[in-house]
């Protein structure tokens, strides 16, 4: 299973993205090809070899020829995708890509998604950027994806509204389960560009399964970084086969028999944002033959005092006792499905054989169900048939 390691040891950013996969898989001629199915014009592609701190690697551009009066709104950039002739896994993606970050800007602005506005310059760079990142990502024909930590940068970074701290709030947004290392690395580290590719990339931030690497992309970003080059690193590989892997996480129980279980959905919600792995109730007896439940939640030991404050704020339990499980655990990956009924994502799992079982993400399957457009067994088989292909 060939699987993409993004290393971003100074942060990622939409071009860097671009030329990390543009090194790795030496498509230049096919990506130019690929662009030219994007109804854009006013600008210039160019890819170039340089170093940075030493090291060398790929730096592309995207340089303005014509200039327009206007920028693009969301459902503008939505409509240009859509009416190219890229490849519709591609232009899917890329779709996808931009809604995620409208969806985040929408949020941390306070304005409806459809008012996004991306100014002139902003707007070609993202989306060349963004259909460049996708169509590389896609040809490299990638299974699973994974990411490290991510440098959270300091100081401040230049936008279209003035001057905002970094992480950008739209990147912050994009990646909130995402580890960060807050306050590494001078001026803004990871742009909201890069984050939606990484979103759209759909990487995993668990540790990598073992690799056998057959390349290595790098990708120059165009600042210069004292004292350290500005790149992002793409690897790839085989994924080697090995047994399960192991980890060890805290299990937290209370036991509840004085709460309303029109409770428990908000607790869940709140226990899953604060970062549990996962939350269930159980039914149990307790003193006095009371019906009660038992609350078991499943977190790492880093998120064990901001889960118990959200535990704490929507039941009524008052104490918490909690201890350590070792786990066993089968490398996993989401892949996106294209199929006649829109995008399904679908978890894999790789068993020891090296076989992998794969499963529906549910909230898509749902989706497509409540939509009128297909029922149950019928988005399982069209998914079925779509992933053994």
């Amino acid at each position: 299973m060939t699987i993409l390691y993004f290393d971003c040891a100074t942060g990622i950013a939409g071009d860097m993205a671009a030329a990390a996969l543009l090194s790795l898989t030496g498509a230049e001629k096919e990506l130019r090809k690929a662009l030219k199915g994007v109804p854009l014009t006013g600008y210039r592609f160019a890819v170039t070899r340089a170093a940075s701190a030493g090291m060398a690697g790929t730096r592309v551009d995207v340089n303005l020829t014509a200039r327009e009066n206007h920028g693009r709104h969301l459902p503008d950039i939505l409509s240009l995708l859509r009416a190219s002739s890229l490849p519709s896994e591609t232009a899917a993606r890329a779709v996808r890509c931009f809604e995620l970050l409208g969806e985040a800007e929408a949020k941390v602005h306070g304005i409806p998604v459809d008012k996004v506005h991306f100014h002139e310059v902003g707007a070609v760079d993202a989306i060349v950027d963004i259909v460049s990142g996708c169509f590389l990502f896609e040809l490299a024909g990638a299974r699973a994806a994974y990411c490290s930590p991510l440098p959270g940068g300091t100081g401040e970074a230049r936008s279209a509204h003035g001057k905002i701290p970094v992480p950008a709030p739209a990147a912050l947004e994009l990646l909130k389960e995402a580890p960060w290392r807050f306050g590494e690395g001078e001026g803004e580290m990871v742009t909201p560009t890069g984050a939606a590719l990484l979103r759209a990339f759909d990487v995993s931030f668990e540790r990598p399964p073992g690799m056998t690497v057959s390349g290595v992309g790098i990708g120059l970003g165009h600042r210069e970084i004292p004292g350290r080059p500005n790149l992002l690193r793409v690897v790839s590989g085989e994924a080697t086969h090995a047994p399960p892997g192991r980890d060890r996480v805290l299990e937290v129980e209370a036991n509840i028999d004085d709460m309303s279980p029109q409770r428990f959905e908000l607790l869940i919600e709140r226990a899953l944002a604060a970062g549990a792995l996962d939350v269930a109730i159980l039914p149990a007896t307790m003193k006095k033959n009371r019906p009660g439940w038992v609350l078991r939640v499943l977190l790492t030991e880093e998120r064990l005092e901001i889960v118990s404050s959200a535990v704490f704020s929507v039941s009524t339990a008052i104490g918490l006792r909690y201890h350590a499980c070792d786990r066993l655990k089968l490398d996993r990956a989401v892949r996106d499905v294209q199929t006649r009924f829109g995008r399904v994502r679908v978890k894999e799992a790789t068993l020891p054989d090296g076989s992998v079982r794969p499963v529906p993400e549910y909230d898509d399957v749902k989706r497509i169900v409540r939509s009128g457009a297909a029922t149950f067994d019928e988005v399982a088989f069209e998914v079925a048939r779509k992933w053994r292909k």
